[in-house]
């Protein structure tokens, strides 16, 4: 059995993210009423980190992992807009 290593894990969620926001984009939000882009994005953001708090073991940890993937984020939206 082949285990998954961290970048594959990540990049797999990443991913995920990605297909999520075709799909809502495909839903209409992008082009018939991108005013609701915002309330999708904060939708799916809401149920993320509910998951997050539900499967980390203290609420502690769960705000290290909303903060870390805040971090990462904020880094790409830097790297993307130099």
């Amino acid at each position: 059995m082949k285990l998954m290593d961290t970048h594959k894990a990540f990049t797999l969620g990443s991913d995920g993210a990605l297909d999520l926001m075709e799909n809502l984009g495909k839903k209409g939000f992008d082009k018939k009423h991108p005013e609701f882009a915002k309330h999708a994005i904060a939708g799916a953001l809401k149920e993320l980190m509910l998951v997050t708090y539900a499967m980390a073991p203290s609420e502690e940890i769960a705000e290290e992992l909303i903060s870390l993937a805040q971090s990462f984020a904020l880094d790409d939206w830097n790297k993307r807009n130099d």
